[in-house]
């Protein structure tokens, strides 16, 4: 295992957190890789960094969705350049919350998201 790695990963989520709560897209995106897959707490999914960034644009937008990711555990592989995350969701200003995982790929020395499942669990 490597903290430091476990660390990076541990700050990027805070900092996605925090831009969520600032409604920045761009903040809560660049920690996603191009091919990024995000499926959502209902089990729909969608596909491509630029369009779940216009989703998120979009729904900031309509409504005021204020939501974290609080991570569990987080296991970097033996190679150093992939890394598993899992943990709990919420929503702050709703009833939503549930488990997530994501996975995280290392690019360039830098940390990023290629996968975010959630389930909800209410």
């Amino acid at each position: 295992m490597n903290s430091t790695d476990t660390l990076l990963i541990k700050e990027a989520r805070l900092d996605s957190n925090s831009c969520i709560a600032k409604k920045d897209v761009a903040g809560v995106s660049k920690y996603w890789m191009k091919d990024f897959v995000q499926i959502a707490g209902d089990g729909s999914y969608t596909v491509g960094k630029a369009k779940i960034a216009a989703d998120w644009k979009y729904m900031f937008s309509k409504s005021s969705p204020l939501f974290e990711r609080i991570p569990d555990t987080i296991t970097i592989n033996e190679s150093g350049d992939m890394a598993w995350e899992s943990g709990t969701w919420n929503y702050k200003n709703d009833v939503y919350h549930g488990n997530y995982a994501a996975m995280w790929r290392k690019i360039g020395g830098k940390w990023l998201t290629q996968n975010e499942l959630y389930v909800s669990l209410n």
